[in-house]
């Protein structure tokens, strides 16, 4: 593992895919994507009940949206625009909806995704942020913690504490809200870490970073998806559960990580 991790390169979402998408087990642990084009938002519609677009350099539940095609022929754009913006549109031709996804060019484009469920039993979305740091030339799991989207937020499927999406430990995620018994979630929980670890082993190269947020949901059998891999991942909401054990956790990582580098 390479020690150096000065660069500002970002790890964009279409590029994050085209890595992950050419390991042979990880490519089966990603929803299908493609770059937009309308004629591959039409294919995508298609193929699933849902999609999302994204922007490949958005962040913070921006510049992301839900597609579907309704009975009638209607299709719902239902999200955010890249400054955060809430958008509800219906439109007849798919192509009305272009003007909202590029207003600003510098921006860059956007991807179009295939929409995984995953959901409580009660059909709330969720989705498990993974805190993967470097340390002694190895990759550890800082802290997870599981988030559930609320309100407004249900429909769109953007889970994102900034737009209001509950923050949980873990454990009340699988436990309370997926209703798994301690084989399940401890199994749940060893397949995520294996799964993040590897996805981290894979990207880092590309785009050196001494820590990385994993966004992963969990599809309908059960197995974990990778949604989005983040290069400059917050650890504020590690200080809100349990008692804060997880923050302390990865801000000690970061001192011993720190302290190698010195040492050297």
């Amino acid at each position: 593992m390479n020690e150096v991790y000065v660069l500002k390169e970002r790890l964009g979402k279409w590029r994050q895919y085209s890595l992950l998408n050419k390991h042979p087990i990880l490519n089966k642990y990603i929803p299908e994507t493609k770059l937009f084009t309308i004629k591959n938002l039409s294919k995508l519609l298609e193929r699933y009940e849902s999609v999302y677009l994204k922007n490949d350099r958005g962040g913070q539940g921006k510049g992301i949206f839900k597609v579907n095609k309704r009975k009638d022929g209607l299709y719902c754009f239902n999200g955010y625009t890249l400054s955060g913006e809430k958008i509800q549109k219906k439109v007849v031709n798919i192509k009305d909806f272009h003007p909202v996804l590029h207003p600003i060019k510098r921006f860059g484009g956007y991807i179009v995704q295939e929409g995984i469920k995953s959901l409580t039993p009660d059909g709330y979305p969720l989705i498990i942020r993974v805190h993967i740091q470097a340390l002694k030339g190895k990759w550890l799991i800082g802290g997870m913690y599981g988030k559930i989207a609320t309100g407004e937020t249900m429909e769109n499927g953007v889970i994102n504490r900034n737009r209001g999406a509950q923050v949980m430990s873990i454990d009340e995620l699988l436990t309370v809200h997926l209703k798994m018994d301690e084989k399940e979630k401890n199994k749940l929980i060893k397949s995520i870490k294996k799964t993040s670890i590897l996805a981290t082993e894979v990207v880092a190269p590309a785009v050196p970073r001494i820590e990385y947020g994993i966004d992963i949901g969990i599809n309908q059998n059960g197995n974990p998806i990778i949604f989005e891999i983040n290069t400059s991942p917050g650890v504020g909401p590690y200080s809100k559960i349990e008692n804060g054990e997880m923050g302390k956790r990865i801000k000690a990582i970061r001192k011993m990580h720190l302290e190698d580098l010195s040492n050297m």
